[in-house]
């Protein structure tokens, strides 16, 4: 049974609240907001959302965000081994590289969006039916067919975990430990990219793509957790 997922304690040095903080790194890192939008923790229906402030015109730009803010496989700290051992990442759900990711910078004290993860310093706020209990998902959710999805995703989960992850993570003692990076993190760190992420738009190729199967991989490939794009869903 996996332990608690432990998190480093953090000293910002500063009174700032975790949003003023997410707010003063966006501006860091060159995240631009629309004066006609804010990021607030009040009025959303999931811990911190964007909200108007103001009439916004179709196809107006609320927000852009450089590439280099987003969190992925190739921006982490750790690409490097990503990328020299990304055949034995490998697996159905085609996020365990992204994963990896996640698990080393969220847990690093040094992360560069550590502003970012430290809105969801408590995974449990997501509220996710993955959460709750056999119980509760039974009571609440029978004939939806939603508790019998979320015990295949748990079952995919723990198998992925178990053969991909916890192999690689036990080969690489010096970036990730099983006693922090455990089961328990692993799955709520698919919550949330299942919760906040967002598909980067690619270039589009000439040559068609008939295999839906690789379409889908791509596209799972392409799902990243993307700093104030994800507010939206709140």
């Amino acid at each position: 049974m996996a332990t608690g997922a432990k998190r480093p304690k953090v000293d910002y040095g500063s009174e700032m609240n975790p949003l003023q903080n997410f707010l003063q790194w966006c501006n860091t890192v060159g995240l631009r907001l629309s004066h006609k939008v804010c990021v607030s923790k009040e009025g959303t229906v999931a811990e911190y959302g964007m909200l108007a402030k103001d009439n916004i015109e179709e196809g107006e730009v609320l927000f852009t965000i450089p590439r280099s803010a987003v969190l992925h496989q190739e921006t982490t700290k750790v690409s490097a081994v990503l990328e020299k051992e990304k055949s034995s990442l490998e697996s159905s759900s085609g996020w365990v590289p992204l994963l990896l990711a996640l698990l080393y910078e969220y847990t690093s004290s040094q992360s560069q969006w550590k502003p970012y993860l430290f809105l969801w310093a408590n995974f449990k706020t997501l509220d996710h039916p993955m959460f709750w209990s056999k119980e509760e998902r039974d009571g609440l959710l029978r004939g939806t067919g939603i508790p019998e999805a979320v015990e295949t995703d748990l079952a995919n989960i723990q198998r992925e975990y178990t053969n991909v992850v916890l192999p690689f993570i036990r080969k690489h003692p010096d970036l990730w430990n099983p006693g922090t990076h455990t089961l328990e993190l692993y799955t709520q760190l698919v919550a949330f990219v299942m919760a906040y992420s967002f598909q980067e738009p690619q270039e589009e190729e000439d040559d068609d793509k008939d295999d839906e199967e690789e379409e889908e991989e791509e596209r799972r490939r392409n799902e990243n957790p993307i700093p104030t794009d994800d507010g939206s869903n709140g």
